[in-house]
């Protein structure tokens, strides 16, 4: 698997791509059930599987007061997405320039721009972009 820390400058390799995103904290079967299906898109268009996650968890910049609670560390999760048979993985650094990014730079700068995603899967809750501007209907329309 391969691992990458920034959108910008991803090689071509990555482009094409069938995308499950989320912070993933635990990597439980509902986690499992994202990526399988995101998985599944990938085997079905030819295209490699990719995971896109974020570290710290958005948790600790938006409620900072509340203690540190994270089920898997990300070393333990980049071994959990190895074994379910991730091709690649981007690791999202959040912080308060993460926290500016509207939904619609979300899906420009890293769904479309990033990987070119030929799928996307995301769990039915699934909420982004500063002021969760971004949900999954958003993500059918522009995706």
């Amino acid at each position: 698997m391969r691992i990458f820390r920034h959108v910008a400058g991803l090689p071509d390799s990555v482009r094409d791509s069938s995308v499950a995103i989320g912070n993933f904290d635990g990597v439980h079967l509902g986690h499992q059930a994202v990526i399988n299906e995101a998985g599944k898109h990938a085997k079905k268009l030819g295209v490699p599987l990719s995971v896109i996650t974020f570290e710290p968890h958005p948790r600790r910049y938006f409620r900072p007061e509340e203690p540190t609670f994270q089920l898997t560390p990300l070393r333990s999760k980049v071994r959990r997405f190895e074994a379910i048979g991730v091709d690649q993985l981007l690791v999202v650094h959040f912080d308060a320039d993460t926290s500016k990014i509207t939904h619609d730079q979300f899906v420009d700068t890293f769904v479309i721009g990033g990987f070119h995603a030929k799928h996307v899967t995301v769990g039915y809750d699934f909420v982004f972009g500063a002021g969760r501007g971004g949900d999954v209907d958003y993500l059918r329309e522009r995706a």
